[in-house]
Formats: C-alpha cells, structure tokens, sequence
C-alpha cells in the first residue's frame, strides 16, 4: 500500500473524534483534558473552533481556539508524534485562524510552555509575539508560560500571511467540510 503522508485532510471536529484526540493527548501532555471536557467545548459551537487532522484515514492532530468578546484564544494544537514534520499543525493553525475570524474577533492569544520552542517558532510564523509571562502556569511541573499575541488579525496583511503560509506547505490539503 502506498501511503502520502504530505496529504491531510482537515474537517471540523466532532464528537465522534474525541477518543482520537485523547488518545493524542495522552501522548503530548502531561495532563490531558478528559473527555467530558470536550464535550463541553464542543456544545459550544457559537464560541469554539476545532478542527481535525486525518493522515492516511486516522486522526493525526487537531487544534481549536475559544472566542472570548473580540478575541481568540487558542485551546490547543497538538499533533500525533508519530504524524509530525509534516506540516500538520501548520494546516491546522490555518483552520484554527479562518475559523476564528469568522467571529470578527480582532486579535487571538495563546499560552505556551517557555521550554517549547517548537511551538513558539510555529506560532511566530502566524504573526504572534510574546507579551509576557505567567509564572508557574503549568501544574504538573510549575513551568512558566509564555503569553503570546497576534493582533490586527482582520487586517489584509494577516490575510496575505495565512494565504503565504498555506502555499509553503508541502502536500496537498482538502478543507473538508464545516
């Protein structure tokens, strides 16, 4: 069987995903949420945005922000070890941010461990800058976070930055459905 691994699938979360994530989570974090957390996130479709990564027909990843007044915050973006390098929290981040400015929010905002400098090097290439820092945000080791910021995310500039990212992607992308 030959497998693409540079074709992703992305589709807007569901239910019925919520053991796949777990199961990624429990494999990323060191506390992963339950899945009645999910849940809950997911009743809230007029405030939430999640997505899912499929490679080769499984779920590789996944991502999604909460929208709090005009802002964006994302929740999470986590990746199946097995599936990284090949661009999926890129094409989710994509999804996480179009998503996001359908709710005419201005700016979006995230938290990230100060040690994961992966993370931060893929949030900077969305345009987010760091703006501070929690002390002992994490509780599982009292890891301090990183606070960072993207605004101005209806402007035309934000836009052309997704649509310049998108291109850089390898592989091909289907958006799924919504």
């Amino acid at each position: 069987m030959i497998t693409d691994e540079t074709h992703i699938v992305i589709e807007q979360m569901r239910k019925r995903h919520v053991r796949a994530i777990r199961n990624i989570d429990k494999q990323v974090y060191t506390k992963p949420w339950s899945a009645s957390m999910y849940h809950d996130e997911l009743r809230r479709r007029d405030k939430r945005v999640y997505y899912v990564a499929y490679q080769n027909s499984r779920v590789a990843g996944y991502g999604g922000a909460m929208i709090v007044h005009d802002e964006g915050h994302i929740t999470s973006v986590a990746v199946d070890p097995k599936a990284q390098s090949h661009g999926i929290a890129n094409r989710l981040m994509l999804a996480v941010h179009r998503g996001s400015l359908r709710h005419n929010i201005t700016a979006m905002t995230l938290e990230v461990r100060v040690s994961n400098e992966r993370a931060q090097k893929l949030y900077r290439r969305f345009g987010y800058a760091p703006a501070g820092v929690r002390a002992g945000y994490y509780g599982d080791n009292g890891e301090d976070a990183l606070v960072m910021w993207c605004h101005d995310i209806q402007h035309a500039d934000h836009t052309a930055l997704l649509n310049q990212i998108e291109t850089e992607i390898p592989g091909t992308t289907d958006w799924g459905q919504e």
